[in-house]
């Protein structure tokens, strides 16, 4: 029991304050990015604001995994950051479309590889027993930034315009940059890099061990790609001035259960923890089905915020229970490329569903809805197989 009480040390806590800068980094100007678009005279092009983001960021998984794995942890998490550094600096002067679209695609290039980065991080420094809310904590931390970014863009974008919004994230990344360069290295093999290193195989693409929480990943994502893509005109549609309320509202409920769920996830096993979280997305998504009211839009993103708020911890601490120590950044890049192929598929789809016409957003609703009952039902098939984790054998 002792060893289950072995606190966090100080590089866990600076990672994540580093995190949490480069989350909110990252998200500030999303919510902004359709105004963007409708400013420049495309706002039919809306609908690939999220998928181009997913799609470089699945692209880059592989690579990320490799290198975590080879050059150390630390390079990985601040080559992201350096990124979304520099693509935060351009984007205002992105009046031209194609100058926009190559901008958010290299932009998910930063979300391919710090978070990669940083989940081996946890997983090198912190206890397994106390993995579920390691993840749990950091999860907070990011998703604290990913709501600063969401509720402060908008606000700023009105209140100062769009110039200043960008301004304060490339401010953001450049802190997280700082941060991440301080850290020490938690790779004890390191090699230097080289152009080979660039060559992936098969087998540095999917790594079949971590399929179980890869597939859970994929549904949910599916879920959050459509949401993500539709929410801010929906939020809209119902009356309310501020874009990121939704999201704002979701991430905020998350931060709520994110301890808890990490414990849950220690205490009774991931698939325990994900039954719960995968419930309150179904509940979520069948209420804004049901109806277009105002007042669904609070219960709903609370719901939300706490499906998401268990499920991301469990999923990521079970992916590293199943993991071989060698493999970490490569296990960790599976689950991450399910999270961007269900965001990019969940965001296509979603958007081209969606047209534009608000008469469409409940059946991009209940396409969600669907995405999260069969999330549930996949994890109750196999519960009985990964009840709880096994320590003995990390």
């Amino acid at each position: 029991m002792a060893e289950q009480k072995v606190p966090f040390g100080r590089q866990f806590w600076s990672m994540g304050a580093g995190s949490l800068l480069f989350f909110c980094s990252f998200n500030l100007p999303v919510p902004e990015f359709g105004a963007h678009l409708e400013a420049i005279g495309y706002p039919e092009l809306k609908p690939l604001i999220i998928p181009l983001f997913s799609m470089m960021a699945l692209l880059s998984r592989p690579f990320s995994g490799v290198m975590t794995d080879t050059i150390g942890r630390k390079p990985v998490m601040m080559a992201g950051a350096m990124v979304c550094f520099l693509c935060a600096l351009v984007y205002p002067f992105a009046s031209w479309i194609g100058l926009f679209l190559l901008l958010r695609t290299l932009h998910g290039l930063a979300a391919g590889f710090t978070p990669t980065g940083s989940t081996a991080y946890i997983a090198d420094t912190v206890h397994p027993s106390r993995r579920g809310e390691a993840m749990g904590m950091s999860g907070l931390m990011s998703n604290v930034g990913t709501a600063m970014g969401f509720a402060i863009g908008p606000l700023l974008a009105v209140k100062l315009g769009r110039d200043w919004m960008y301004g304060l994230a490339a401010a953001m990344a450049l802190a997280a940059l700082y941060i991440f360069s301080r850290l020490p290295e938690s790779l004890w093999r390191r090699r230097r890099f080289e152009v080979g290193l660039l060559r992936i195989r098969p087998k540095d693409i999917i790594d079949w061990h971590v399929w179980e929480p890869s597939v859970v990943m994929l549904l949910v994502c599916m879920n959050l790609g459509a949401v993500l893509t539709v929410m801010p005109d929906f939020t809209r549609h119902l009356g309310y001035e501020n874009k990121g309320l939704y999201m704002a509202i979701y991430i905020g409920s998350s931060l709520l259960v994110r301890i808890l769920s990490g414990k849950l996830s220690d205490r009774h096993g991931r698939t325990f923890s994900i039954v719960l979280g995968t419930s309150c997305l179904s509940i979520s998504m069948l209420l804004i089905t049901w109806t277009e009211a105002a007042w669904v839009l609070y219960p709903s993103a609370v719901l939300f915020g706490f499906g998401q708020g268990f499920n991301a911890p469990a999923m990521f601490a079970w992916t590293t229970d199943l993991s071989r120590k060698e493999m970490k950044g490569r296990s960790l890049a599976t689950i991450f490329i399910a999270l961007e192929a269900g965001i990019t598929l969940g965001g296509l789809g979603g958007g081209y569903l969606y047209n534009n016409r608000t008469e469409n957003l409940h059946w991009v609703f209940a396409l969600c809805a669907l995405c999260a009952v069969s999330a549930l039902v996949f994890t109750l098939l196999r519960r009985r197989q990964h009840a709880k984790p096994d320590y003995s054998k990390r």
